[in-house]
């Protein structure tokens, strides 16, 4: 067990649950003598350690009911953030979602694209926070927990009731969460029990029931306790009291969903909003707008292939639906350097070749000398002051052996550290998942360049103002998108049941303070 922090453990790589922690904060205090002074104090009235959680357990979940950590979350793609610098976001040219052929349980068979709707989500968690702009979510297809199997199958069977009021789902949902009693619950979330669940899953519910523990207890037993546990185990005791007496529902909200900044947590993550995440053969972000409403956005992305010269730069990527995003490099240009990156180099475009096959023809662009791309072994170690500052004195003159390759490679520090912060980001997760070879890290890091480059080389002529190149771009979005996604071992085609959707999983935030939300497809 890790390090103690106001006797509880810090190392877990999930959230404890609120007992847990306070069941650590026991064993720790009756190692050191201090449970025999809760003892004698009164608070509760027997010796024996057993008995002490026994008869905490009657008042407070004795286990997580959920589990709301990134380790129960797939593997995430920082390597396709947003660019924060960009005058716009990505455009993925998002479908409807809702528009695609659905299972029989309510899930979307996806087929390749890019696809978007915005679903009713629930909190899952109460007493956390809901989420906050500029957060950002990982995907948890499964949810894990001892409620897990009942709320899963409430998210999933919400869309095959739309008669059931949100509000009614729920509350049933924080009943479950909050062990309270289901024939003591109101009509709304009783109702939606009985649309939703079966009769085991609702006797299940009421064998579960925690019993209401006296004011007098809480008030002397909460100031023992360490801070996030006395805010958990206040948010579960007042929601089943709400439940039990016929709360309005605000107030419910007000107790589960507190209008407060999330606690930080020893294992919180660094996740933007918009992160994507894999899972079979496609790409999946979730953006909250409020617990209650979630934007799902969808990648399918088409196999493309990578064609490469004889020196390791990538010449091509084609798809066998008639994508083509195609370059002949200048090297008469002398390459642009990076200051502290002796292996990395920019190169200019001679020649940027863009096609696409549009209502059975096939479109072609052809753009000269416009752009370049970085190509190399990268580290994210560039000198990003130095290399501004050759940048303005090549700007400053009007020639010289640098100045070509120099306009060439215009922006190319922005470029540079946007490019170097995603390559660190992205290596990090690899090592995370898997043992990535230096190939595939500077592969990953070509993928993102060379976007780049042919967007910013097609963009600059008057004919890409034609409707057939913007979904070139888009076409061009996805093909990054699948070569990023094979490199960190997600994506794959032929994944068994890859292709379809399915509700019942949950939206994991990186901050594990805050709300883990529920995700159904109604």
């Amino acid at each position: 067990m890790g390090a103690r922090t106001r006797g509880w453990s810090t190392a877990s790589t999930a959230t404890p649950g609120p007992l847990f922690a306070y069941t650590i904060f026991i064993m720790t205090l009756t190692r050191s003598g201090g449970f025999v002074a809760l003892v004698t104090a009164g608070l509760l009235s027997v010796s024996p350690l057993t008995r002490a959680q026994d008869l905490l357990g009657r008042w407070f979940t004795t286990t997580p009911g959920l589990s709301n950590s990134t380790a129960t979350a797939t593997a995430d793609l920082p390597v396709l953030d947003e660019d924060p610098d960009a005058d716009s976001p990505e455009d993925w040219g998002f479908g409807d979602l809702r528009s695609l052929p659905r299972e029989a349980g309510g899930g979307f068979s996806l087929v390749p694209g890019a696809w978007s709707t915005t679903v009713e989500s629930y909190c899952l968690y109460a007493g956390k926070p809901g989420p906050r702009e500029g957060s950002g979510y990982l995907y948890s297809p499964r949810l894990t927990g001892t409620h897990a199997p009942i709320v899963t199958r409430l998210l999933e069977r919400a869309s095959q009731a739309p008669d059931v009021p949100q509000e009614d789902i729920q509350s049933l949902i924080w009943a479950i969460l909050t062990h309270a009693r289901y024939s003591s619950l109101p009509a709304g979330p009783r109702r939606a029990a009985d649309a939703l669940l079966t009769r085991t899953d609702i006797a299940t519910i009421e064998a579960n029931v925690k019993e209401r523990a006296s004011q007098a207890v809480i008030d002397r037993l909460l100031p023992r306790l360490p801070e996030p546990v006395q805010t958990l185990l206040t948010a579960e005791a007042r929601l089943r009291d709400l439940l039990a007496t016929g709360g309005s529902y605000a107030d419910q909200v007000a107790a589960a969903v507190p209008d407060r900044e999330p606690d930080p947590t020893p294992t919180d993550r660094e996740v933007p909003a918009g992160r994507w995440t894999m899972h079979g053969s496609y790409l999946v972000r979730f953006l909250p707008e409020t617990y209650q409403k979630t934007r799902v956005d969808i990648v399918l992305p088409e196999p493309t292939d990578v064609v490469r010269d004889a020196r390791g730069r990538i010449i091509a990527w084609r798809g066998a639906d008639g994508f083509a995003a195609e370059v002949d490099y200048d090297d008469e240009v002398a390459p642009l350097t990076i200051p502290g990156e002796p292996d990395l180099r920019g190169y200019a475009f001679r020649r940027v070749t863009a096609r696409l096959r549009v209502d059975g023809r096939d479109e072609t662009v052809t753009i000269e000398r416009e752009g370049w791309t970085f190509a190399g072994r990268m580290t994210g170690n560039g000198e990003l002051e130095a290399m501004a500052a050759l940048e303005a004195e090549a700007a400053a003159r009007a020639g010289g052996p640098s100045a070509g390759a120099l306009r060439q490679g215009r922006g190319g520090a922005s470029r540079y550290g946007d490019a170097a912060k995603r390559y660190k980001d992205a290596k990090r997760q690899m090592d995370k998942f898997k043992a990535p070879s230096q190939k595939d890290a500077d592969s990953l890091a070509d993928t993102g360049h060379y976007q780049k480059g042919i967007k910013a080389a097609l963009g600059s002529s008057a004919e890409a103002r034609s409707k057939w190149l913007e979904n070139h771009f888009t076409r061009l979005a996805r093909a990054a998108a699948y070569i990023a996604c094979r490199l960190e071992g997600g994506c794959d085609p032929e994944a068994p049941g890859g292709k379809t959707f399915r509700p019942g999983g949950a939206a994991t935030p990186g901050t594990n303070g805050s709300q883990l939300v529920g995700i159904s497809v109604r």
